[in-house]
């Protein structure tokens, strides 16, 4: 003999289990998705916190740096001024050294029929005016000029004779260029 089942409970109830398990998946999942959501939320909030905490110390970092980069500023402007004047010192140094030697070498150049009436000597120029009795003497003069190692450019810009006294003298002038 065979057997035949019936299902006695109609289709509608059967749909109804069925669709009270799917709801309960459903709700299930939603619930599961709610506590992810939350939890990725709570992390990130930590997250925010620790870093609006950590933007606020690199701020007082910050300020405190910007005292310390002004003061860098300071040293570094006095280190400047500084230096610029120990610049000018040498400069100074240099140029002061040069007019001793240049009175000592014409003291021993000026022979007994030179003598010498204006001296000038500016940053690279040095000027001078003098007499003698005659022209020889000049030329033994600006020759011996010359060869100094500081003078370059040694040049005899002009002679004439000038009255001095009861004596008819020769006038000159001697430019030079003065270099170390």
């Amino acid at each position: 003999m065979t057997t035949i089942k019936i299902n006695l409970i109609p289709g509608k109830i059967r749909r109804k289990k069925e669709r009270g398990f799917d709801l309960h998946v459903l709700i299930g999942g939603l619930i599961l998705c709610a506590l992810i959501m939350g939890g990725v939320y709570v992390k990130n909030a930590r997250d925010m916190s620790r870093l609006q905490k950590e933007f606020a110390a690199t701020k007082q970092q910050e300020a405190a740096l910007q005292a310390m980069y002004r003061e860098f500023q300071s040293l570094e402007r006095d280190k400047n001024e500084i230096k610029a004047r120990l610049a000018v010192i040498d400069k100074i140094k240099e140029g002061r050294a040069i007019a001793p030697r240049i009175l000592y070498d014409l003291s021993s150049l000026t022979k007994e029929n030179v003598w010498l009436k204006r001296l000038s000597k500016d940053e690279s120029r040095f000027s001078l005016e003098g007499r003698s009795v005659d022209n020889e003497s000049i030329c033994e003069f600006v020759e011996s000029l010359s060869k100094l190692p500081y003078m370059t450019g040694v040049e005899l810009k002009s002679v004439e004779d000038v009255t001095e006294g009861d004596a008819v003298v020769k006038k000159f002038i001697v430019e030079a260029g003065v270099a170390l």
